[in-house]
C-alpha cells in the first residue's frame, strides 16, 4: 500500500510504501485493544453486580436468622400452651370419666423430616435453623391434632350425657300428695292385694301435669282403667305414663320438653278421685317411680 503525503508550501509530495502485514498488524492490535477494553469494563461490571448481589444476600440472611429466632420463641410459647392443654385434658377425662390418653402416645414421633428446599442454596447455619424449625413444628402438629381428636371425644362423651340426662325423667310430674305407693298393694276395689306399677298423686282437678324430662308423645287417648292416658318415650328404654286426666294438651308424635305441661288431674276411668296415676319403665318393666324424682337442687339441665 502506498501513501501520498503532500507539502502545502512547495507540492513536494512524499510516497510512503507501507507492506500489507503491518497494516492487518495494526487492525488486529485495534481490536485486541477494544477486546481487553470490552472484557475489562465488563469483568468490572460483574464485580460490583457480585458484590451488590452478595450485600443483598447478607442483608436476607440476616433477616432471616432473626426471623427465625422469632418465631423459634413463638414455638415456644406455643410448646407451652398445647403442654397446659395437655395437662386440662387429662384432668377433664378423669372427671368424665374416660380412659386417658398414654404419654406414649402423646409424645408419638413423626416421620424423618425431608427438606423441600435445596439445601445448597442457603448457608449451612440457615438450613439447620429451618430443618429444626420443620422437625418441632411437624411434632406440634402431630400433639395438635391429637388433643383436638381427645376433645372431640370428650365433647361428643358430655354432649351424650347431657342428652341422657334430659331423656331421663328426674321431677315430679305433679304437685301434691301421695297415696300410694309403688308395689303389692290391696286394690281399693277388689280388696285383693295386686301389684300396683306406679304412684298415685292425690292433686285438686285441673292440676297441671308436666313432662319429667323430654321425648316424644308415644299415646295420648281413653285406656281402659285409666280413662284419658298419655305415653311417653323419653329414648333410652325411658317411658313414662299419666293415668286418669281430665284433659290432656298433647297429640301422639309431638314432642315435649321437662315441664313442659302435658295435661290435667282429673278423675277419669276406675278411680276413686282426683288423682295421678304415675308410672315408670325401663325397658318396658316397670320401676319405683320414686327412684327418678330428684330435688331441684339435684338436676342440672
Amino acid at each position: 500500500m502506498d501513501i501520498i503525503l503532500i507539502s502545502g508550501k512547495d507540492s513536494k509530495t512524499t510516497n510512503l510504501r507501507i507492506k500489507p502485514v503491518f497494516l492487518i498488524l495494526l487492525v488486529i492490535g485495534c481490536i485486541a485493544i477494544l477486546v481487553s477494553f470490552v472484557y475489562s469494563l465488563t469483568n468490572f461490571a460483574k464485580k460490583e453486580v457480585d458484590r451488590s448481589r452478595l450485600s443483598q444476600m447478607e442483608r436476607e440472611n440476616r433477616v432471616v436468622k432473626h426471623e427465625i429466632t422469632r418465631i423459634e420463641k413463638e414455638i415456644t410459647g406455643l410448646q407451652q400452651l398445647i403442654d397446659s392443654l395437655e395437662i386440662y385434658d387429662k384432668k377433664l377425662r378423669s372427671y368424665a370419666p374416660l380412659n386417658p390418653i398414654d404419654d406414649e402416645l402423646r409424645s408419638m414421633g413423626v416421620g424423618g423430616y425431608e427438606p423441600l428446599f435445596e439445601q445448597e442454596a442457603v448457608s449451612f447455619d440457615i438450613r439447620n435453623g429451618l430443618v429444626d424449625l420443620s422437625e418441632t413444628l411437624d411434632n406440634l402438629v402431630g400433639r395438635a391434632r391429637l388433643q383436638k381428636s381427645s376433645f372431640d371425644e370428650l365433647v361428643n362423651y358430655l354432649r351424650e350425657k347431657a342428652y341422657l340426662r334430659s331423656h331421663t325423667p328426674s321431677i315430679p310430674p305433679v304437685q301434691g300428695w301421695m297415696i300410694r305407693g309403688f308395689g303389692y298393694q290391696i286394690d281399693p276395689f277388689t280388696g285383693q292385694v295386686k301389684m300396683h306399677e306406679g304412684l298415685d298423686i292425690a292433686a285438686p282437678t285441673g292440676t297441671p301435669i308436666v313432662a319429667p324430662a323430654d321425648g316424644t308423645v308415644r299415646y295420648a287417648g281413653n285406656k281402659k282403667g285409666f280413662g284419658l292416658l298419655v305415653e311417653i318415650d323419653h329414648g333410652y328404654g325411658f317411658t313414662t305414663v299419666y293415668g286418669h286426666c281430665q284433659r290432656i294438651r298433647v297429640n301422639a308424635g309431638m314432642r315435649v320438653k321437662r315441664g313442659d305441661v302435658i295435661a290435667y288431674v282429673g278423675n277419669t276411668g276406675r278411680s276413686t278421685g282426683p288423682h295421678l296415676h304415675y308410672e315408670v319403665r325401663v325397658s318396658h318393666a316397670a320401676v319405683n317411680p320414686m327412684n327418678y324424682v330428684l330435688t331441684a337442687s339435684s338436676i342440672v339441665d
